[in-house]
């Protein structure tokens, strides 16, 4: 196992057409996005994230992107093989082209990252099959290819820590290098909070998360339920909220429920009984009742 910001310091020679299977919410999805952006920069170029450009921006952009890092994530399930190549008659009358989206016709040209999210949630065997060259050679379609200047990272989550991950095809696995990814380090979540968030989150949560790191990912021993469970991303959400709440003094009831909410009850509880012997018994208006549920 590595933890996911260990992925960092990979050369995008080795990162390139990698598999990182590790549980929901550790972070997969911000490290990747973080490593285009240093990678970007490290380079000289400038960072775009395909998802938040307007069409007319993308146009451009896919006609000229010297300078540019595109990044692009995707979710593996959305991605069918007919939405790549649209097929489109020629004036003729007897022969079609295909059309590619702008977004793809983007990745065809230009420096970036290709990051393909939920690889273990497809379903379709179709689907599947499609994901073999986009692999191996970066073909899909008829008429679309990857530009070689692309890193193509994929995610996805063991099955037994996801209901709808599924194991994925041997020759799709023979294809990739899969890197069995764990959280990061307590120290590692806290000073992602200070870089991302500045002073807008709770530091009593890494206080927390100091004394205990253990309760810093807890994955169900169940795949589905109701119950919410403790991972880096349950935290920052809550981390976040616990700041907007202290700011409007929030009854502490409600405290209690958005822990809970975001936690768990077992590790939620735990967290309570520390987050309120440190800050102002004013902050409640009822805590000794909220003492009493803790």
């Amino acid at each position: 196992m590595v933890r996911i910001t260990q992925i960092l310091n990979l050369p995008p020679e080795t990162l390139n057409r990698t598999l990182l299977l590790g549980g929901p919410g550790i972070g997969k999805t911000e490290i990747t996005e973080q490593y285009a952006r240093e990678l970007a920069k490290k380079e000289g170029r400038t960072f775009v994230d395909l998802d938040l450009l307007d069409e007319r921006a993308a146009h451009k952009l896919a006609e000229d992107c010297e300078g540019y890092f595109v990044y692009l994530r995707v979710a593996a399930p959305h991605i069918f093989p007919e939405d790549v190549s649209i097929p489109k008659p020629l004036a003729s009358g007897d022969v079609i082209d295909f059309l590619t989206p702008v977004r793809l016709k983007i990745l065809s040209k230009c420096r970036g990252l290709f990051f393909i999210d939920e690889m273990t949630n497809v379903k379709r065997a179709d689907q599947r099959v499609f994901f073999y060259s986009l692999v191996q050679e970066g073909k899909a379609g008829w008429s679309w290819r990857l530009s070689p200047d692309v890193i193509v990272v994929l995610a996805g989550n063991p099955p037994s820590m996801s209901v709808d991950a599924e194991p994925l095809p041997a020759p799709l696995l023979n294809r990739l290098t899969v890197l069995n990814v764990e959280p990061p380090t307590v120290d590692e979540w806290c000073a992602y909070m200070d870089r991302r968030y500045g002073d807008a989150w709770e530091r009593a949560v890494c206080e927390f998360l100091k004394e205990g790191p253990s309760f810093l990912f807890e994955p169900p021993k169940e795949p589905e339920g109701l119950e919410a469970y403790p991972t880096p991303r349950s935290w920052t959400r809550l981390a976040v909220q616990l700041h907007i709440l202290g700011g409007i003094k929030a009854d502490e009831d409600l405290v209690a429920e958005v822990v809970y909410g975001n936690v768990g009850r077992a590790t939620g509880s735990r967290f309570l009984n520390f987050y309120m012997s440190r800050i102002p018994k004013e902050f409640f208006r009822k805590a000794s009742r909220a003492v009493e549920k803790v």
